[in-house]
Parts: C-alpha cells; sequence; structure tokens
C-alpha cells in the first residue's frame, strides 16, 4: 500500500485544503475523514491511502527513510499569514504561533530535496491549483485524476471537523493571502516574542527585502497567548522523536499485508 501523508509547517497551513483536494480530485481508494497520524494502522487494505496531520512533519525524517512506500505533501505558508489565522473552534484567540512556524520549517527544509517528499505552498495552491495538480501528478504517477483541483469544491463532501477548519465548503479562493495586513498588532506581538523573520521570507520568496517590516512601524504588540502553543516547544519535539525510529518501525508493519489480513480477519469474528 502507498501512503500519501500531508504535514505542514505549522498548523493553519493549508493541509485541510489540501486533503480534500487530493481525496476528491485523485482516484484513492483509502481516505480518512478526519486527521490521522502516520503511526496508526490503516483502516483497511487499498492500494493507496491518504492521510494527514500537519504536525507530523516532526516524524516524517525517519518514516521516509524506513517505509520505501511513503509519500508526504508538505504544505509551505507565509508565516505572517499563518500566526493570524483563527480557527472556528476558538474564537477567541489566534491558533498558532511563529515559533512553531519556526521550528516545523527547518524540519521542512532539510527534506525539500528527497524525492518523495514535495513541497506545496499554500499561495500556489490556491493562486494556481491546476497547476499544482499537474506537478503533484508528475511527482506521483501512480495517482489518476478524476477532478480539477480548481474544481474541488464541487465533489467533495468534507466531514464535520473538516468543514469546520475550512469554514464551509467555498470555491479556492485567494482571500486569505495578505491576511496579516488586517492583524499587525499580533504578528508585531510574535516577533517581539520570538524574532524577525525577514530572513525566512526573503529565502522562501515572500519578499525581496526588510523594507515590509515598516508596516509595523508604531504597531502596540498584542502579546495574548495562542491556542496551540504546546507545538511550539523544543520539548514537544524532543519527546516526539525519542522513539520514532521504533515508531517507523511500527507503521512499516502496520502496513504490511499479513498485517493487513489479520486485522480484517479479526474484524470478521
Amino acid at each position: 500500500m502507498k501512503q500519501i501523508h500531508i504535514v505542514g509547517c505549522s498548523s493553519r497551513s493549508g493541509t485541510t485544503l489540501m486533503s480534500e483536494m487530493m481525496s476528491n480530485c485523485f482516484d484513492i481508494e483509502v481516505k480518512t475523514k478526519e486527521e490521522r497520524r502516520i503511526s496508526l494502522a490503516p483502516p483497511r487494505r487499498g492500494k493507496t491511502i491518504l492521510t494527514k496531520t500537519p504536525k507530523d512533519i516532526i516524524l516524517i525524517k525517519d518514516m521516509l527513510y524506513f517505509i520505501p512506500t511513503l509519500y508526504v505533501i508538505y504544505m509551505l505558508r507565509d508565516p505572517r499569514d499563518v500566526v493570524v489565522s483563527m480557527h472556528p473552534l476558538d474564537k477567541d484567540r489566534y491558533w498558532t504561533t511563529l515559533k512553531e512556524w519556526m521550528l516545523f520549517t527547518k524540519m521542512g527544509e532539510d527534506l525539500k530535496d528527497h524525492p518523495r517528499f514535495i513541497t506545496v505552498r499554500y499561495e500556489d495552491l490556491v493562486m494556481h491549483p491546476d497547476d499544482v495538480q499537474e506537478m503533484i501528478l508528475q511527482r506521483l504517477p501512480f495517482l489518476r485524476k478524476t477532478v480539477a483541483f480548481s474544481s474541488f469544491d464541487q465533489a467533495a463532501k468534507p466531514s464535520s471537523s473538516y468543514m469546520t477548519a475550512l469554514r464551509g465548503l467555498r470555491p479556492v479562493s485567494t482571500k486569505s493571502i495578505g491576511n496579516w495586513k488586517n492583524h499587525k498588532a499580533r504578528l508585531a506581538g510574535q516577533m517581539q516574542k520570538f524574532g524577525s523573520i525577514s530572513s525566512e521570507l526573503i529565502a522562501y520568496g515572500y519578499e525581496k527585502d526588510t523594507s515590509w517590516e515598516h508596516e509595523l512601524k508604531g504597531v502596540i504588540p498584542d502579546l495574548r497567548d495562542s491556542h496551540c502553543a504546546v507545538f511550539s516547544s523544543g520539548k514537544y519535539i524532543r519527546d516526539k522523536l525519542r522513539w520514532n525510529k521504533l515508531r517507523a518501525l511500527r507503521v512499516l508493519i502496520n502496513h504490511s499485508q499479513p498485517f493487513m489480513f489479520f486485522k480484517e480477519r479479526i474484524h470478521r469474528v
């Protein structure tokens, strides 16, 4: 079984949108309706399974080494828009932190040249969805296209949790690009806590120089806590990596034909 697992540079990086596009626009046999950690066994047998969990970027390096049938789609997004994004599950706080983006993006950078690691910029996905779909098809030629990414909303039937994360099912839109300009106090607060991101913005092509920082001049920083602060600690990452090689071995066993056959037999009893 080939597994396509979607991860992100942080929470709110576009993984849910990508998951819905992949699920509804390619012929994929086994699809999960909720976030599913990569270490879990597939729900059933099939040629291809699609799963997603943004924070699994922490675990992917070992997984790619041990599992030759694993393919990863990594969502990269402008950190300014990431940290001002809010989730309907917590309308009183911004969802994630600049620190999480900094920690997770380093891991994505380390794997960018791996042949089974596909980086997709969120901005490219919403501006040129069909071009991104063709790029993915070139990298994953075992897939069969059924619907254009630009029309995914006409075929999609998201779960309730995905519908919440997407704030409803609607056509692909570029509306959220540059949303940070409406939340400058939040961005100023995050940069005061975690430092400048200009070098990263330039490296990833989001800015040509540091002149954009003038947008924040005189802005009073919003220093309130974020919802997902737990993912922003080095300790969280170290704890997740502690037994990761054994976790990768478990994934390999979970996806094996004998294990899946035995699992199905148990369920029938």
